[in-house]
């Protein structure tokens, strides 16, 4: 890590420090990673070389779960806090795959329809 630049801002992107969120991402086969999060993903493989299908499992818990309360248990609104990155299918679009919700649907038209 000799040949990290410091000090590090938080509005830079750094691919080459290894982060949390895109190990994760790595492991659910994602598409937002570098370098640096894969080589941490496979040392972390080394030591728990379960860690990618449990973070898959942990995908597909989350998945069966707002599928269960938007469904069964009427939650209509839900909130996820987190510092992962955005992995479809989110939590969003399942519940909203399941529940519709027509004022939220006609803001994300507007948004992207603006972008």
């Amino acid at each position: 890590m000799d040949d990290i630049p410091f000090p590090l801002t938080s509005t830079q992107l750094h691919t080459i420090v290894p982060h949390s969120a895109r190990i994760y991402d790595y492991f659910l086969q994602g598409k937002d990673n570098f370098p640096a999060d894969r080589e941490a993903g496979e040392a972390a493989l080394q030591v728990f070389p379960y860690v990618a299908e449990a973070a898959r499992a942990n995908r597909r818990f989350l998945h069966r779960v707002v599928q269960y309360l938007a469904e069964q248990a009427g939650v209509s609104q839900f909130l996820d806090v987190g510092t992962g990155i955005p992995t479809s299918p989110n939590l969003h679009e399942v519940a909203q795959g399941v529940r519709p919700d027509p004022i939220c649907q006609d803001e994300l038209r507007r948004g992207l329809s603006i972008n």
